[in-house]
C-alpha cells in the first residue's frame, strides 16, 4: 500500500459508491476508506465527508481499519491495513468507518523544513503523530532562508531559543521573516525630525524630513528588533534599533519603541508648552510662578523648556535649549511636561551637628551653619534627625533623604531656607556635655541637643535631662536620661541618690557647675573640719598622757 495513488472520485462515483453502500447494506461485504498519507497527504486529515477519500470494497472481510505507522496514515480493510510499529490504530466494523482524524482531537500543526519554510505557509496544517494534551505548534526560524516548522512532540528538530511555540491548530503560521523599515534622523543634525514643519491638516500629524533605515527581522527576535524615537531634552533621534548611536545606549529604557509597520516611528512629538517670563519685568516670574500660564511654543523645534538665574538674582524661563549669557551663574533644561520649567532655584541651610554643634538642632546659637544651592532644580530642603541624636539639614539627594538609614524622625519642605527652625519640635533636648569649661557655666542652648532614642525605650516612658558632679572624675557632667549608661553613671558617682537631678522641659539641666558640686564640696568641708579637729583632740591627749608618765619619773630623782 505504501506509494498508493489513486485519482480523486468523481460526483458519479460518489453517488456510485451511496448506492454501493445502500445494496451491500444487506450482504456481508464492507466499504472502508482506502488510502495512504504518503500518496494522498489528505488521508490523514479527512473528517468523513463521503466520496473524498479513495475507497474499497472488502469482500473477505467485516471490518474497517485505520493505522499510524512511521508517521504515515494508512485506511483500509482491516486485514490489509499495516499495524506493526504503529503509534495509533483502530478497526471498526460500519461501512467508511475508518474516516476523522485519529486519535480524536489531535493538535494540527504546519510542517515544513528548509528555505521554503521561512514564508507563512499556504498548505493546510496536519494533525500530530502523537496525541499529547499539552503538545505545541512550534515555528523556529534559525536564518533569512531556513526554518522549521511542526509539532513539538514529535521531537525531529531540536529547537533553538528563539523558536516561538504555540497551542492551537494551525498556529505556527507566522511569517518567519521580513524586512523593517524605520524613520531616521537626528535633530542635531537637521530641521524636521521633531515635528512636521510642512503640515497644514489636523490629521494624525508624522514627521517627514527623514531618511530611512532597514533591518532584517526573524520570528523570535522581535524584541530586539524595532523602529524608535528618543527625546531628551532639546533633542529627538529616529532609527533602527540595530544602528543605534553609541551615545544613545544608556538610555535605551527611555525609548519610544514599535514593531508594526514601516516608518511606525515618524509620529510627531507633542509641540511643547512651558512658562515664559522675565522677573525684570515680571515680578510673579521669581515670586509666584503659579500665577503665570504655559504658552506653546512657537518653534516647532522647541522640545524642552529653560529656567535660568542671573547674577543679579533675576529669573528668565522660556521655550527650548538655555540661553548663551555671562551674566547667567545657572541654568536647567527640562522636557518632562507641560511648564517643567516652573521649578525654582532651591537654597537650603546646611550642617551637621557633629560639626556645627548643637545650635545646628535647636537653632537658639546656630553657628556654622552654611547656605546650600540644590543641585536638582526644586530639589525640597530637609532636616533630618537619627537614632543616636545627631541632627542634619540640606538639600534632599538620593544619599540624604527621609529614607535614610536610621533616621528617627524627619520633615520635607518646600521653598528656600524652608528647614530652619528647632527640630525635632517633639523631641526633648538636653545639654550633653561633660568637664569641659562650657559645661560648668551654660547659657540656654549652648549645647543642647535632641536626646537619643534607644531602640527599646518604650514609647511611653517621659524623657528627661540629667546633671550631676561625677565624685570620681571630680567633673560637672549633663546629658539625657535615654542614655542608659549615663543615667547608671549619674545614680552610682554622684554623691548621694538626690544629687543625681532630672528634669523635663527643654535645656532644663542647665544648674550652674557650683551648685552641682556644692553638696559635695560642703560634705568634704565637713569631713576635713571633722578630721582637723579629731587630730587636736588626739594631740591634746597625748601631751597629757606624757605628763602623768613624767610625774612618777620625778619623784623618783627627788628622792
Amino acid at each position: 500500500m505504501h506509494g498508493l495513488k489513486m485519482n480523486r472520485p468523481s460526483n458519479f462515483q460518489r453517488l456510485f459508491l451511496l448506492l454501493l453502500i445502500l445494496l451491500r447494506s444487506r450482504s456481508f461485504a464492507i466499504v472502508c476508506y482506502h488510502c495512504d498519507s504518503m500518496a494522498l497527504p489528505e488521508c490523514s486529515q479527512t473528517l468523513g465527508e463521503v466520496g473524498v477519500l479513495p475507497y474499497k470494497e472488502c469482500t473477505t472481510e467485516l471490518t474497517c481499519a485505520m493505522s499510524i505507522v512511521d508517521s504515515i496514515t494508512y485506511r483500509g480493510c482491516g486485514a490489509e491495513t499495516p499495524i506493526t510499529g504503529a503509534a495509533y490504530s483502530k478497526t471498526c466494523s460500519s461501512n467508511l468507518c475508518n474516516a476523522g482524524v485519529y486519535p480524536p482531537g489531535r493538535l494540527k500543526c504546519h510542517h515544513c523544513a528548509g528555505q521554503e519554510c521561512v514564508a507563512a505557509p499556504a498548505a493546510k496544517p496536519k494533525p500530530c503523530r502523537y496525541h499529547f494534551e499539552e503538545d505545541q505548534c512550534y515555528t523556529d526560524v534559525i536564518s533569512s532562508s531556513d526554518a522549521y516548522r511542526g509539532c513539538a512532540s514529535e521531537q525531529n528538530h531540536t529547537l533553538s531559543i528563539a523558536a516561538k511555540l504555540c497551542d492551537i491548530n494551525g498556529c505556527n503560521e507566522d511569517q518567519g521573516a521580513w524586512i523593517q523599515v524605520c524613520a531616521s534622523c537626528d535633530s542635531v543634525i537637521g530641521r524636521g525630525c521633531k515635528i512636521d514643519l510642512f503640515q497644514v491638516s489636523n490629521s494624525r500629524c508624522n514627521v517627514s524630513l527623514y531618511e530611512e533605515c532597514q533591518q532584517d527581522v526573524l520570528l523570535g527576535e522581535q524584541e530586539d528588533k524595532y523602529c524608535f524615537s528618543f527625546r531628551r531634552l532639546s533633542r529627538v533621534v529616529r532609527g533602527c534599533s540595530t544602528k543605534m548611536p553609541s551615545d544613545l545606549e544608556p538610555y535605551v529604557e527611555q525609548f519610544e519603541k514599535c514593531r508594526v509597520g514601516d516608518h511606525c516611528n515618524a509620529g510627531c512629538i507633542t509641540q511643547q508648552k512651558c512658562l515664559t517670563c522675565n522677573s525684570v519685568d515680571q515680578k510673579l516670574c521669581r515670586t509666584n510662578i503659579t500665577a503665570i500660564s504655559n504658552s506653546t511654543c512657537s518653534s516647532a523645534e522647541a522640545s524642552s523648556c529653560f529656567s535660568c538665574e542671573y547674577s543679579n538674582w533675576s529669573i528668565q524661563r522660556g521655550c527650548g535649549a538655555p540661553p548663551t549669557n555671562p551674566q547667567i551663574t545657572k541654568c536647567y533644561e527640562c522636557d518632562e511636561g507641560t511648564g517643567c520649567n516652573s521649578k525654582d532655584f532651591t537654597r537650603c541651610y546646611q550642617c551637621s551637628t557633629d560639626l556645627a554643634g548643637a545650635g545646628c538642632a535647636n537653632w537658639e546659637r546656630p553657628g556654622e551653619i552654611y547656605i546650600e544651592e540644590c543641585a536638582e532644580p526644586g530639589a525640597p530642603c530637609v532636616v533630618v534627625s537619627y537614632n543616636n541624636g545627631t541632627t542634619a539639614r540640606g538639600c534632599q539627594t538620593s544619599d540624604f533623604s527621609c529614607t535614610s538609614a536610621n533616621v528617627a524622625s524627619c520633615r520635607p519642605c518646600e521653598g528656600s531656607f524652608c528647614n530652619k527652625g528647632s527640630f525635632p519640635e517633639k523631641r526633648l533636648w538636653c545639654h550633653q556635655c561633660r568637664g569641659v569649661q562650657d559645661c560648668e557655666e551654660i547659657s540656654r542652648g549652648q549645647t543642647a541637643l535632641p536626646c537619643p532614642l534607644p531602640a527599646n525605650e518604650p514609647e511611653n516612658q517621659e524623657l528627661a535631662c540629667l546633671e550631676y558632679f561625677d565624685i570620681n572624675s571630680k567633673e560637672i557632667v549633663r546629658g539625657c536620661r535615654s542614655n542608659s549608661e549615663l543615667y547608671y553613671e549619674c545614680l552610682l558617682r554622684s554623691n548621694h541618690l538626690d544629687s543625681c537631678r532630672t528634669c523635663h522641659s527643654q535645656a532644663c539641666n542647665n544648674s550652674p557647675g557650683q551648685e552641682l558640686r556644692a553638696a559635695y564640696e560642703l560634705e568634704t568641708k565637713a569631713l576635713s573640719m571633722f578630721q582637723s579637729k579629731s587630730s587636736a583632740i588626739s594631740i591634746k591627749f597625748a601631751n597629757l598622757g606624757y605628763g602623768i608618765w613624767l610625774l612618777p619619773s620625778a619623784i623618783y630623782i627627788l628622792n
